[in-house]
This record gives C-alpha cells, structure tokens and sequence, in this order.
C-alpha cells in the first residue's frame, strides 16, 4: 500500500471482461463521492477488454498480471499499489449506483469500531436482493445474506466480496484476502479474522450495486474444487477446536453430501479438492496459530453461527 493520496482505492480484478466491465466503470464515472482511484488489475485477459481499458478508461490505473493468479491473488497485487486511505472491492459484472460510494464511506466515518461495509447487491437479471452481506452457519459454510429489512441497516457477520468497502487500517494491521485461496470463500476468511479481532460489519442498503454474477467463474469444475478446499480451509484456520466438535455431525453431513454430489457431476474436481486441503493443513494450521491468537476479550464465534439453515431452494441459491 503506498502512501495515501485518495480518500477510497476501488479494486476491479478483471478476466476476460470487454462485455462488462464497461458498464462496471461508466458507474464509477457516476459517483457522486470524487475522492478515490480505481485500480483494474487484469488476469490475463485474452479478449479486447485490456484495449477498450487503455483507449476509454485510461484514468485508471491498470495492472496487468499476464496470467490468471486468481481473484485473491490480484486483489492483493492492487492493495500493494494502492494510494487510498480505505480500499474497496468491486466486481468487473457489478454496476455500482451514484451513491455507492458516499454511502459506504458515511457508515465508516460514523463509527470507528466498523471495519468492513456491506453492500446492497442486487441481481441484474431478476432485480431481486442477492445479498446484503454474508453470514456463517453450522456446517462450516458461510452464506450470502439477506436482511429482512433490506432497506434497513444492520449489522451482519461479513461483507460479500461483490462489492465492499474495508478500512485501510484494519487491512494494515490485520491482512487482505488469503492469496493462495485463489478464488471464494477469502472473503469469508477475512470476515471471520475481522470478527474475531473486534472489528464490526455493517450493510448499508444505500449502497447499491447490480450484479451479473459468474461472469468470469461458470465452470462446474471450477467450483466442485474451490469451494469445498477453501470452505473447509477457512473452518480450520478459524474455528476454535470445541467450536468444530460441536457441530461436527452438522460439518461431516454436508461435506459427505457435497463430496457425493462432487463425485456425480466432477468426480476429478472433488477428490482434488480434498486432497488439496490435506496438502494446505500445516500452512493453515500455523496461519490458525496467528489468527486464534488475535482474538478479542468479549469474541464468541458460537454467536455468530447460524442455528437454524435456510430452505433447499435458498441454499442453491445463496450457495458460496
């Protein structure tokens, strides 16, 4: 992070995105908040998306990784490059609204306990809430939410990767994404390292984006690998071990379930997965070491659990 010159850096990892991600920076032209910077930092695109970058959107600062290093990874490469004060995250499908911005940054400067801003996503196709933040349950998942009062703010477990705002001194002090998750569950990760340090997350449903959504991950392989690794890797680097056998029987249901389901459609992808996260315990286990140890005096992750699981329907749904 180098030094502060702007009040906000808003992060865009792109691949692939010359059919999107105009709309995505046309809405940053927009903002009625003009103190920050936009950062794209492009995986490796093959498409025209890096010239229609250079030709219509110059004012950004591109930084091009000339391979995909996964969505992680880039963030990480932006943080590192980045001149603002606080750091926001933006999806290259994600259309953010003129407020997006002076909404989110009011919440932080309200209260200097809240560390993370969710916002309010909406879903571009069907114009209905996707999320408004995330949230953790008994199984070990962590699943996008969304409030019952959506237009009411409230606090919530973590902020949705989509579209957030983080506090620059919080991310100093406490790390960005895990690089090597590569893609899903790293902003569950560091919504549960921020929890647990004693930092809060609030949504602010004046803080609207529309969203496309898997725009750049559609691949069943894709996520039959990732999403059950760093789903398990996050409950390892983050639950305390009377936590875990708790609600083992709730864990070893739905991974038995999701590894059937694995076999059936990408039966490659999921054995990988699970032998992958074999090979990411002793580096995880040493990253809990450091993040247990970070723990704050009132912190009690049992509160944060879901007791109760959404419907079949809305877990297909909110699926991360």
């Amino acid at each position: 992070m180098e030094d502060t010159a702007v009040r906000v850096s808003v992060i865009i990892v792109n691949l692939n995105g010359e059919q999107f991600i105009s709309d995505c920076l046309e809405g940053l032209e927009r903002q009625s908040f003009r103190d920050f910077e936009v950062l794209v930092v492009d995986n490796g695109s093959t498409d025209g998306s890096l010239a229609k970058l250079r030709s219509r959107f110059s004012s950004a600062r591109l930084i091009e990784l000339g391979r995909n290093q996964g969505f992680a990874s880039a963030c990480m490469r932006g943080f590192e490059q980045s001149r603002g004060a606080e750091i926001a995250v933006l999806n290259n499908d994600a259309v953010p609204e003129p407020a997006w911005l002076k909404e989110m940054v009011a919440v932080l400067d309200a209260d200097p306990a809240i560390g993370a801003v969710a916002c309010k996503v909406i879903n571009r196709k069907s114009s209905k809430l996707e999320s408004g933040g995330i949230f953790a349950a008994r199984n070990g998942l962590v699943y996008l939410s969304r409030p019952a009062e959506e237009n009411q703010p409230s606090e919530v477990f973590g902020a949705c990767g989509v579209a957030a705002l983080y506090r620059g001194s919080m991310l100093k002090e406490f790390g960005f994404y895990p690089e090597d998750f590569f893609i899903y569950y790293e902003d569950a990760d560091l919504a549960y390292r921020l929890r647990r340090a004693g930092w809060k997350a609030v949504y602010c449903p004046g803080a609207i984006v529309h969203h496309l959504g898997s725009q750049t991950t559609s691949g069943m392989g894709i996520k039959n690998y990732f999403l059950p690794r760093n789903r398990l890797r996050t409950l390892v680097r983050n639950w305390e071990a009377k936590i875990i056998l708790k609600n083992l029987p709730w864990i070893a249901f739905y991974e038995l379930a999701s590894f059937l389901a694995g076999i059936f459609t990408e039966p490659k992808s999921a054995l990988k997965a699970r032998i992958d996260f074999l090979r990411c315990l002793p580096r995880d286990l040493k990253a809990r070491s450091q993040i247990l140890a970070r723990t704050a005096p009132d912190f009690e992750l049992g509160k944060w659990l879901s007791p109760t699981f959404p419907g079949l329907r809305e877990l297909w749904e909110a699926r991360k």
